[in-house]
């Protein structure tokens, strides 16, 4: 898997488990909410910029379900 074929599934699985769109995922890391419309177009990014995303998501991870009485399921 390429490095653009990784962040953009990664960012899919962790949009969809937050319940965000890709662009305030965008927003919230690079501060640029049509980050992820040039990459899918083709647009370049940096080794950087990838590393940002992946330590965002290191740094925030998606909680684990819960049960109604609060514990986890």
């Amino acid at each position: 898997m390429d490095i653009r074929t990784r962040l953009l599934t990664e960012a899919d699985q962790y949009c969809s488990a937050r319940g965000i769109s890709r662009a305030r995922l965008a927003t919230l890391v690079v501060n640029d909410g049509k980050f992820f419309d040039r990459v899918e177009k083709g647009g370049d990014f940096t080794v950087r910029t990838f590393e940002r995303f992946m330590q965002y998501f290191a740094d925030n991870p998606v909680p684990a379900h819960q049960g109604a009485s609060g514990e986890a399921a």
